[in-house]
């Protein structure tokens, strides 16, 4: 029996027993090999590749966990909300990238973004979606980040910005805030600030990557609305993510972003953004 799972904007996902069923692209072989690696040198952050059914579908194992859900009616979930989740999506970046030691993509095998190349000096292969709604928090307490398919090679400090964007998170207007659990009286930006914070903290950002920061969020904000727009030329699943504002709320937060305090901090080193000068761990 096939049960369809929620969440998947532009892809019909399935659970069948333990595995999970998705649709198959030319990007595959490419977000396989990296996901062999994965499991191959330990890292469990990624969920195992099991092969292709018979329906040409590829089929990963289920993951089970908390997922962080983002709708009004189903908001983030309280831990996904918290500077410790961030700390941990921090850690789980500098792990994953870690785990990429003496992997290689094959060039013959293109990337969803991206033809098939060789990583360049100092890239790496980027998730390019650690987002709330790709994470699943399990039992133990670690994080799985699901949906590979936008993984290409990049500069590893897009993978920290886009994260800053969906986790902190950095965005326009309070639309957003029912899905993400703002409550009326809340300190919204505190939390974007403590979550931040404890982001670079768990990745360990060296001075480097915190002064590239702020330009990064902004490019992948708008390197966002490119590709919806982009893909939506080709894709209906896409075009109605164009429709349904997606594009235009990513600029909007790239606006934004542009005229945050929180920018111009990042941007003139007024704070360091170290977790514990926000809000001392002993306190959570």
């Amino acid at each position: 029996m096939e049960e369809r799972l929620e969440g998947g904007h532009t892809t019909e996902v399935v659970r069948v027993g333990d595995t999970v069923r998705r649709p198959v692209g030319a990007w595959t072989p490419a977000v396989h090999a990296l996901l062999r690696h994965l499991i191959s040198v330990g890292f469990d952050g990624a969920p195992q590749v099991l092969g292709v059914d018979d329906r040409g579908r590829e089929v990963l194992g289920f993951v089970e966990g908390e997922v962080g859900t983002l709708s009004p009616d189903s908001p983030l979930p309280p831990w996904f909300r918290t500077p410790h989740a961030c700390r941990a999506v921090g850690r789980w970046i500098r792990s994953f990238q870690e785990a990429q030691r003496g992997f290689r993509p094959d060039v013959a095998h293109p990337w969803r973004r991206s033809p098939g190349v060789d990583l360049g000096p100092g890239q790496v292969v980027v998730h390019h979606d650690v987002s709330p709604y790709n994470t699943v928090r399990t039992a133990a307490g670690s994080i799985v980040i699901l949906d590979w398919d936008f993984a290409r090679p990049g500069d590893p400090i897009e993978e920290i910005a886009w994260a800053a964007w969906r986790w902190a998170p950095l965005c326009a207007g309070t639309w957003w805030h029912a899905e993400y659990g703002i409550e009326a009286a809340e300190d919204v930006p505190a939390r974007q600030r403590e979550n931040l914070a404890a982001l670079l903290d768990g990745y360990g950002a060296d001075d480097q990557q915190r002064r590239r920061l702020a330009d990064a969020i902004t490019a992948q904000m708008t390197g966002h609305a490119d590709d919806l727009e982009d893909m939506a030329r080709t894709d209906p699943a896409f075009a109605t993510l164009i429709d349904r504002g997606y594009a235009d709320a990513a600029r909007a937060d790239a606006a934004w972003w542009a005229e945050s305090s929180l920018r111009r901090d990042v941007d003139t080193g007024t704070t360091r953004l170290r977790w514990d000068e926000v809000r001392p761990a002993d306190r959570w």
